[in-house]
């Protein structure tokens, strides 16, 4: 029994491009009396009534009339439409294979950053560690240097202070005194000098 597909379907029945089937309609339905006419759905008749009706139709083609024309495209594939979808399952594979190949591509980029970031960050932990060590050395020597430096008073003995806050009150009195006896001195100076003006 003959079946008759769309276009589209009768596109993956032989593996050809749409442009190239809507060819063969052409090429078969432009003459009525074309010996392979009874192959394409609907007939002359019908497509005229339609045409004067303004109603829409869609060409179908008998699969017999694909394999005659495209015989070695259409010849390994039998059945319907639906059953012809090895060439579009290939081209789905390989689709999928360029995607593969695409994220592995990409995680093997980033596995790729991701060693070089790993590798900085060693780099830079090493490099904290050495200026830790350093400021460690520098606080040792810091500290022996201080200690070097460091002058510590002689302690004095209680005799000692006790005597020279003595000889220091000593001196503090004579001073004292001394400069009284210097006032008076002044003074009876100028006193006589009074005098002896008051004379």
């Amino acid at each position: 029994m003959s079946q008759y597909l769309n276009v589209k379907d009768a596109t993956k029945f032989v593996g050809k491009s749409e442009s190239t089937i809507k060819r063969l309609l052409r090429e078969v339905t432009s003459e009525p009396d074309h010996p392979d006419r009874h192959y394409i759905q609907p007939s002359h008749d019908e497509v005229e009534a339609r045409k004067a009706a303004a109603e829409p139709y869609a060409w179908k083609i008998d699969q017999d009339l694909l394999t005659k024309r495209y015989p070695q495209d259409a010849g390994s594939k039998q059945g319907t439409g639906d059953d012809n979808t090895s060439a579009e399952d290939a081209q789905k594979s390989g689709a999928h294979d360029v995607i593969i190949s695409v994220l592995r591509e990409q995680l093997q980029s980033k596995d790729r950053q991701l060693q070089t970031l790993e590798q900085q960050l060693d780099r830079k932990d090493e490099q904290i560690g050495n200026q830790n060590e350093r400021m460690r050395e520098q606080n040792i020597l810091m500290k022996d240097l201080q200690q070097r430096l460091a002058i510590t008073a002689p302690a004095r003995p209680a005799d000692a202070v006790v005597e020279s806050v003595t000889r220091d009150t000593e001196q503090g009195s004579d001073a004292v005194e001394q400069d009284s006896t210097n006032d008076n001195k002044k003074r009876s100076f100028w006193q006589r000098e009074f005098r002896l003006f008051g004379r």
